[in-house]
């Protein structure tokens, strides 16, 4: 089943309301009209996105690779119960050491679409990780570069430092060493595009382009998890 206009109906709805009752009372409308859809768009993806990581999880199911619609509240003032927008994303999982991996997702909302690939909250350590292979020329951080400034889908997203971490560095390496997290995303709300009944394929052909990218990502993942053992070793080794 497609993304339809009732599919963000029932989103902004069920926020408005705010009621774990409502929701329930309406949870058949749920299923049909936001939930398939979403576990369509995986299935559809799911082909593209195993070609790119045999390991990532493509499982059609809320906390697999379907963002639940109860928002937790624990440690935001906002206690709303519920998401007015979902997501799609694909990763191979949290990391037992490092909670965010690289992912790909597809984010839907009453005010449009996003999808890309990147990291959430990498902190300082594997963004540092992410710049010494990018400055040290490594082959897969070359690769990433060149087809990002291949491509014209996809922006290079990220909060920026004020002052630039690596000055000496080449202009043209700034926008990738200069970030405290790094995405590429890319927006939209074009109704023939969002509700054509192929768009999981469209959305996940696309996402292919940034293979390289999401190569890059899970070098400094690796790397930086086998230096956080190399230096736990070492300590230990001193004991």
């Amino acid at each position: 089943m497609p993304v339809t206009p009732e599919f963000f109906s029932f989103l902004v709805e069920n926020r408005l309301h705010d009621s774990k009752a409502w929701f329930q009372d309406h949870r058949e409308e749920y299923n049909r009209l936001v939930l398939e859809p979403m576990r369509g768009l995986v299935r559809e993806m799911a082909p593209a996105m195993l070609a790119i990581d045999p390991q990532l999880i493509t499982q059609p199911a809320v906390g697999k690779t379907i963002s639940r619609i109860y928002r937790d509240t624990r440690f935001s003032r906002d206690k709303s119960a519920f998401r007015e927008h979902l997501w799609i994303s694909f990763s191979r999982g949290k990391a037992e050491r490092f909670a965010p991996v690289p992912e790909f997702y597809f984010d839907l909302g009453p005010e449009g679409y996003e999808y890309g690939c990147g990291w959430y909250s990498p902190g300082t350590e594997l963004m540092e990780t992410l710049r010494q292979l990018i400055l040290a020329g490594d082959k897969t951080a070359k690769a990433a570069l060149g087809a990002a400034k291949k491509q014209s889908l996809f922006c290079l997203e990220g909060e920026e430092y004020r002052r630039k971490k690596h000055p000496e560095a080449p202009e043209e390496l700034q926008p990738w060493l200069n970030r405290k997290n790094i995405y590429f995303s890319r927006r939209g709300c074009q109704p023939d595009f969002l509700y054509a009944p192929d768009l999981g394929a469209r959305v996940a052909e696309q996402l292919t382009v940034l293979t390289p990218v999401y190569q890059l990502f899970w070098k400094a993942q690796q790397t930086a998890q086998a230096q956080a053992i190399h230096t736990a070793t070492a300590v230990a080794a001193e004991w």
